[in-house]
């Protein structure tokens, strides 16, 4: 198992979950769209979903995915301009 990331989870009563994420290899873009599904489930139940401790390879995928900020909080890297 590889660990991804720690998942913190607050119910609309502000209890705390945290659970860490892992899988058999590195993660993919299937991992990122469940991820962004089970935040979205957690806004409509009235808690929240984010992700901490980013591996790298998850890190790299939520930036090219653009979910980086929904799904942690922080700003990713700064667009590209272009120039």
């Amino acid at each position: 198992m590889v660990r991804w990331a720690s998942v913190v989870m607050a119910d609309a009563d502000g209890t705390h979950h945290v659970v860490p994420l892992a899988g058999d290899g590195p993660p993919d873009l299937a991992a990122v769209e469940a991820l962004a599904r089970c935040q979205l489930m957690a806004r409509r139940a009235g808690g929240r979903m984010w992700l901490e401790d980013l591996s790298p390879g998850l890190a790299e995928l939520l930036d090219l995915a653009g979910l980086r900020g929904a799904l942690t909080g922080q700003a990713g890297p700064e667009p590209y301009s272009g120039r």
